[in-house]
């Protein structure tokens, strides 16, 4: 029977506070993914201009102080003499661990983000041929093949993109349907946001994609015209090669 129980109750305050001034000084660190490594990272980045050097710097800081600490939890554990304190090197190899894969996980992120900064949606288009609505299919195929375009893309009069001609659903026409079907009937239309500069790049190309979530889109140049299609599969590919 406990006759003090608020002793017992003083000593896990005490263990509490303990533990939490223990995880807020260790959040100072600066190293990712601790907040003291975001706090590095703005720095180096305002010095630099850029954030990827931010993010390098902050990530590798996060492993050396990783390494650190289980250098040091090495050291304990070399000092210890009894089983129950082998508790505080175990916590110190748990914490080196997670730090070296935040950290890691932190300088993966930065290096594929990079690399996106670099790739242009025009240089992704697939060849394009801009056809009439009213076009019919098995003409606006005979088109396309005859100028190797990987995409068909109507247009109004004016020139103005107004959909995407679905390939799974044209090649499901039975060709004696073809010559009477226009292109338009197995085209999706346009909403916003599937239409895109041909300029468009890095994260904002990513962001465009993020926002209005398609398996096309429709690449135009400055003056609005059809510059080709970009296909998400086709991003996809580049993102996971360049990995």
């Amino acid at each position: 029977m406990v006759r003090h129980p608020e002793g017992l109750l003083l000593l896990m305050v005490e263990g509490l506070a303990g533990t939490n001034l223990l995880i807020g000084v260790l959040n100072l660190v600066p190293g990712l993914p601790l907040d003291g490594g975001r706090v590095l990272k703005a720095g180096v980045w305002a010095v630099s201009g850029t954030a990827h050097t931010g993010s390098l710097v902050a990530g590798w800081s996060g492993r050396v102080v990783a390494i650190g600490v289980a250098a040091w939890s090495v050291a304990l554990a070399q000092g210890v003499g009894t089983s129950v304190g082998a508790i505080s090197p175990l916590l110190g190899a748990v914490v080196a661990i997670f730090l070296w894969m935040g950290a890691s996980q932190a300088l993966r992120v930065a290096k594929v983000k990079e690399r996106i900064g670099r790739i242009v949606a025009g240089d992704l288009a697939r060849r394009t041929l801009a056809v009439p609505e009213d076009l019919a299919l098995a003409e606006a195929l005979r088109r396309a093949e005859e100028v190797s375009a990987r995409s068909l893309v109507t247009v109004t009069p004016e020139g103005r993109p107004v959909g995407v001609v679905d390939e799974r659903a044209a090649q499901a026409v039975p060709q004696h349907r073809a010559p009477w079907l226009p292109v338009s009937g197995v085209a999706r239309s346009l909403t916003p946001g599937l239409t895109l500069p041909m300029t468009s790049s890095g994260e904002e190309l990513i962001e465009a994609l993020r926002t209005h979530p398609a398996s096309e889109y429709v690449l135009v140049d400055a003056a609005g015209a059809v510059a080709g299609v970009l296909s998400a599969a086709d991003l996809v590919r580049v993102v996971q090669a360049r990995r």
